[in-house]
């Protein structure tokens, strides 16, 4: 069965998904009914997708049938057969751990491309994102996911809540400069294109132009929509600083 998928309209050449990373269903039915006019992929977060299942990935392909679906599945082995039960239920994209076997992603690229669904590398706990990024590229994944190392005070404040923002405090502590988005940039300089950059991680008004100046292909936000009072104004914000 063939996905059809949201293409990079004139206006915005840069995509913009949410995440539904929220364990509560009602709330991240009613966040999605407000923004998926202003988003061109909605992500079933996997604390999501471990509570509700594959029948909300069902379940949101037919009610929001022009956005497409990514299942943040997080596949580590049996990419076959996970990632095709996921296509077949409706995602457009499945998320596989770019620490994986080779055989996996694989497995995974072969079931997306039996129905041109799309494969996307989460590159948590890759030690040499350069080197990754192009083996990942050349086994066939259509998006490299890089994390930033935007600081959360709170975060920052309880060393086990969260390792990046200390490593991003210790960076800057002993060179005297942060780069957020160097993962962002190993991949856009060690890739040929065909695999594309995408970005995530607590990406808000206050750095979505950072963030935008080097030029991903999909930017990921979460709290800053899915948190905001009013989500889809939160959406049409950031959306406005997409270039044009």
């Amino acid at each position: 069965m063939e996905r059809t998928y949201s293409r990079h309209n004139e206006r915005y050449p840069m995509l913009l998904q949410v995440t539904l990373d929220s364990p509560h269903l009602d709330h991240c039915v009613e966040v999605l009914e407000q923004v998926h006019e202003y988003v061109d992929v909605v992500e079933v977060g996997n604390p999501l997708l471990i509570e509700a299942g594959l029948t909300l990935v069902e379940a949101l392909r037919n009610e929001f049938p022009q956005v497409d679906i990514c299942a943040d599945a997080k596949i580590v082995n049996s990419g076959h057969y996970i990632a095709s039960h996921c296509f077949d239920r409706g995602a457009n994209i499945v998320t596989v751990m770019g620490v994986a076997a080779d055989q996996t992603i694989e497995g995974a690229v072969a079931s997306a491309r039996r129905v041109g669904g799309k494969v996307m590398a989460d590159l948590t706990g890759v030690s040499d994102i350069a080197t990754r990024s192009r083996e990942l590229e050349e086994l066939g994944v259509t998006y490299l996911c890089g994390h930033t190392f935007f600081e959360d005070p709170q975060l920052a404040s309880n060393p086990f809540a969260d390792a990046r923002p200390g490593i991003a405090h210790a960076f800057r502590t002993i060179f005297g400069y942060e780069n957020p988005l160097r993962e962002l940039d190993a991949i856009r300089q060690n890739t040929r294109g065909l695999a594309l950059p995408a970005i995530v991680g607590r990406i808000d008004e206050e750095n979505i132009d950072e963030v935008v100046n080097h030029e991903p292909e999909l930017v990921i936000v979460g709290r800053a929509i899915m948190g905001a009072v009013a989500p889809a104004h939160a959406a049409a914000d950031l959306r406005e600083h997409f270039p044009r």
